[in-house]
């Protein structure tokens, strides 16, 4: 089944979209076809709060201007920005990459763990976990002490200690998953894979796939409830392309 999936990257850096984007065409089936996308405005990575609430705007700026044509979409950067108001957005699957990596832990064990970058990142998806109604079986989270020095090289600077910090959950908090988290470290999980004694996962993988089923299961979108798309109005000082989704100038209902 031919399938187009949108991997849009919430941040603004091309080399971390192109990271993302070879580790979503390593795993995607033949017959689907990987569109990418980068946030028009933000920040270099995200990685707290602030920035996060700046990304879920791009998030859907971005989607308003690319989705059109794509079946699914994946909201590339973990910690999942924006993702709740794209999915009441659009009448296509959206995934998140935290969503995707949270959901298959919960198929492959009871306790799972998540490894990622800085400290101010593990914060955050600690609390990505709680929002999704996911944290349950959260047993750790483990940011590096030292962040890489070069967002865009950090499978290169940190991998090694991110393969210890796996080791490290597994012995003092018997995670029997572990999550690679970070859209920048993207493909690593794969490369690791057997030096890590429980299944270790990476997001845009899991979404990738996730998106996969969700276009072949073929829900029917939401037309009651919190997730249908809601009425247009008037708005001001949005892009072209978003002013046209909220006010319905685009050509849907």
């Amino acid at each position: 089944m031919a399938r187009r999936i949108l991997v849009l990257n919430p941040n603004v850096t091309e080399a971390i979209t192109a990271t993302m984007v070879e580790e979503a065409r390593r795993v995607a089936s033949a017959d689907t076809e990987i569109v990418a996308a980068t946030a028009r405005f933000g920040t270099l990575y995200v990685e707290n709060r602030v920035e996060a609430a700046i990304a879920g705007h791009a998030v859907l700026d971005a989607l308003a201007e690319h989705s059109p044509g794509c079946d699914a979409a994946v909201v590339s950067a973990f910690g999942d920005p924006g993702l709740f108001a794209a999915k009441e957005m659009l009448e296509i699957p959206v995934i998140g990459i935290s969503e995707a990596a949270f959901l298959t832990a919960y198929t492959l064990g009871r306790r799972y763990a998540i490894v990622c970058l800085t400290p101010r990142l593990g914060v955050w998806y600690r609390e990505c976990a709680e929002e999704h109604g996911l944290a349950g079986r959260l047993v750790a989270v483990r940011p590096l002490d030292v962040p890489p020095s070069d967002i865009t090289a950090a499978k290169e600077q940190t991998g090694r200690k991110l393969v210890e910090a796996c080791h490290e959950v597994i012995d003092r908090h018997g995670a029997e998953v572990v999550i690679m988290g970070g859209g920048p470290i993207a493909g690593l999980a794969s490369t690791v894979a057997q030096e890590i004694p429980v299944p270790v996962l990476d997001g845009v993988s899991c979404a990738v796939r996730l998106a996969e089923a969700m276009v072949d299961l073929a829900p029917r979108p939401a037309s009651r409830g919190s997730f249908a798309r809601p009425p247009a109005k008037p708005s001001q000082g949005l892009s072209p392309s978003l002013t046209a989704w909220v006010e319905r100038s685009d050509g849907h209902g």
